[in-house]
């Protein structure tokens, strides 16, 4: 998501006039607002644009605000959630934040508080952004000069057709089913295909293919990937969530993952069959 142009944002709620007063306030702040009457109405618009922020209400007609939370959490992971009802309650603040809501607001609202969440939280995910393409950048500049140090300037091949690669690691690459994993020059490989991975991606990946097919619990992958040790409930939260990531980059169908398989209420596994 890229913030040079500017920020698109979607309120979702079924009364006219809080429609209207949100459009207007944040017009004023240089946003590009766009309204929706329903979760429907809603999911039919972000599958259109893509959205920066949506500012949605809890009680809408037909599927809740939850629950397009939760969808909009799994489609389109980049939005920013912001919540404001006039229903505020801790079982629906903490329902929305568990969806990943930015942020959870009662109304009535002043205008300035809810500017003020939108720019918080735009300023986070830009920062958050930048924060990675610096480690991205600075993480080839040490791989590039590793490579030079060692004189491995030699390619990575992947087997040739017909060839079934076999599961295991030799030196720092690590092979598994069609994956070609190698640490030194940080290359994910599926197939013929370079895998585009953030370097937490990289290591979950990496760390079920060196294992593979052995399942791994989210406490394990927690500390031996994140460098985590949390409890097991806290483990699941957090690798669901690198989970979900990953698969949207391994898996043709995410929803349907074939590569990236979990066993429930043991842990995930790469299937390598």
């Amino acid at each position: 998501m890229t913030y040079s142009t500017r920020p698109l944002i979607l309120v979702v709620d079924d009364n006219e006039d809080i429609r209207t007063l949100l459009q207007v306030a944040l017009s004023r702040e240089d946003y590009d607002v766009t309204t929706a009457i329903s979760s429907e109405d809603a999911l039919r618009k972000l599958s259109v644009l893509s959205f920066d922020v949506a500012i949605l209400d809890i009680r809408l007609p037909g599927m809740d605000g939850v629950h397009l939370l939760r969808e909009i959490q799994r489609r389109w992971p980049d939005t920013l959630m912001i919540v404001l009802t006039a229903y505020a309650s801790l079982e629906t603040a903490v329902a929305a934040l568990r969806a990943g809501a930015h942020d959870y607001l009662s109304k009535p609202c002043p205008p300035s508080e809810i500017r003020r969440s939108v720019q918080e939280g735009l300023a986070k995910r830009q920062g958050l952004t930048r924060r990675l393409e610096l480690m991205r950048a600075l993480e080839a500049q040490l791989t590039e000069g590793l490579r030079v140090l060692r004189g491995e300037l030699t390619s990575v091949t992947s087997p040739s057709i017909g060839e079934a690669p076999a599961s295991g690691s030799a030196g720092n690459i690590v092979r598994a089913g069609s994956f070609i994993i190698d640490r030194d020059r940080h290359e994910a490989l599926l197939g013929e295909i370079t895998l585009d991975l953030t370097p937490t991606e990289f290591e979950m990946l990496a760390y079920l293919a060196e294992r593979a097919p052995t399942v791994i619990g989210p406490q394990e992958l927690a500390r031996r990937v994140l460098n985590y040790d949390v409890t097991e409930v806290e483990a699941r939260e957090l690798i669901r969530w690198h989970v979900h990531h990953l698969r949207r980059k391994l898996e043709i169908n995410p929803d349907q993952p074939h590569l990236l398989k979990n066993v429930r209420g043991i842990g995930y596994k790469l299937d390598i069959t």
